[in-house]
């Protein structure tokens, strides 16, 4: 394949919000080995407002995978829309079957993803499952470029975000609304994106109350997420204002972030947001691995009580006692977020 010759690049990411922003690194580098091309990326309706937002890709189409494009028909039906793009290479970055037919059907003549799922029998370029050692996501989705000859060992693996001035303009409509400071003010996001990642309410309650006493603190979320959150600001006598759970939508929240003086977090979306935008974080991890999902930025700290079970990826039995997530105490997180 001659590089000279792909002209319109499709990148499949069909995963969450943190899996699609930790792949930035890799539309960089297909950026700087294809720097003719133009790059188009194809998401789940949930991120591709956070695809909008990489500086590396051009366009942004949409696979509504759960919704209109659901099932062997939906995959017809987006191969046939895709196709008149006329595609040179696409790239699957997924380990699910689905990203291979549908680059297959729809004709695109380099088609690179990986091997997992028996997907190598829709692909000309395969490359394999098997992540040698554990290493940050963002190293990990470079790996999917090894057939093109990339050296994923030396890539820039930094993390990078352009909010559009809309989101700006939205933010500062809701910044009256909720009295929300320009800047200097603390977010915490105890909610993950399932149970046994979350802080528990009594102290994500103290660390609201703690901060709130000292400059303004906001709890975020989804808006399936409010009756916690709101739980948590009744615990802490914190206004209502200060509950943004689906309040902002995922470029305002980049925007609230950008200007945050720092983010206490559980491993969730907003961790990685406030990665791509330089926002100081404060990481509490239980189930999950912080080697793989953390922050690294220079001034970011990571919380780990690690156990005998954990990383357990939230399979572990712990139905009544989570030793690891419980372990980080109030106490803890507020001199963490304190220093």
């Amino acid at each position: 394949m001659d590089a000279e010759n792909i002209k319109k690049i499709l990148v499949i990411d069909l995963a969450f919000i943190g899996d699609v922003i930790l792949a930035t690194p890799t539309m960089r580098a297909l950026k700087e080995h294809f720097p003719k091309a133009s790059l188009t990326m194809l998401t789940i309706p949930l991120t591709a407002e956070i695809a909008a937002m990489n500086p590396y890709v051009d366009e942004v189409l949409v696979y509504d995978k759960r919704g209109k494009d659901k099932g062997i028909l939906g995959i017809w039906r987006m191969a046939r829309r895709l196709a008149p793009f006329g595609f040179d290479l696409c790239v699957s970055m997924n380990f699910a079957l689905r990203g291979a037919v549908v680059a297959r059907l729809a004709g695109i003549p380099h088609r690179l993803g990986y091997d997992a799922q028996h997907a190598g029998f829709f692909l000309t370029m395969v490359a394999s499952h098997e992540r040698d050692g554990i290493k940050h996501e963002t190293r990990n989705h470079l790996e999917v470029l090894r057939p093109l000859g990339l050296d994923d060992k030396a890539a820039d693996v930094s993390l990078s975000m352009n909010i559009p001035e809309s989101a700006w303009e939205s933010l500062e409509k809701k910044r009256e609304e909720r009295h929300i400071p320009e800047d200097g003010y603390l977010a915490l996001c105890p909610i993950g994106s399932y149970a046994r990642k979350n802080l528990p309410l009594a102290t994500a309650a103290h660390i609201v109350r703690h901060f709130s006493q000292r400059r303004p603190i906001f709890l975020i979320g989804g808006k399936s997420e409010a009756a916690q959150l709101e739980e948590i600001a009744g615990l802490a006598e914190l206004p209502r204002n200060n509950v943004l759970a689906g309040i902002l939508t995922l470029s305002e929240l980049a925007a609230f972030l950008e200007k945050a003086s720092c983010l206490s977090t559980v491993d969730t979306g907003p961790l990685h947001i406030a990665q791509a935008v330089g926002c100081r974080t404060v990481a509490v991890f239980g189930p999950t691995d912080p080697v793989v999902w953390g922050p690294r930025g220079e001034n970011d700290v990571i919380l780990f009580h690690k156990t005998d079970c954990s990383p357990c990826w939230g399979k572990g039995n712990c139905e009544k006692h989570m030793a690891c997530i419980e372990g980080a105490t109030a106490r803890e997180i507020i001199k963490a977020v304190g220093r």
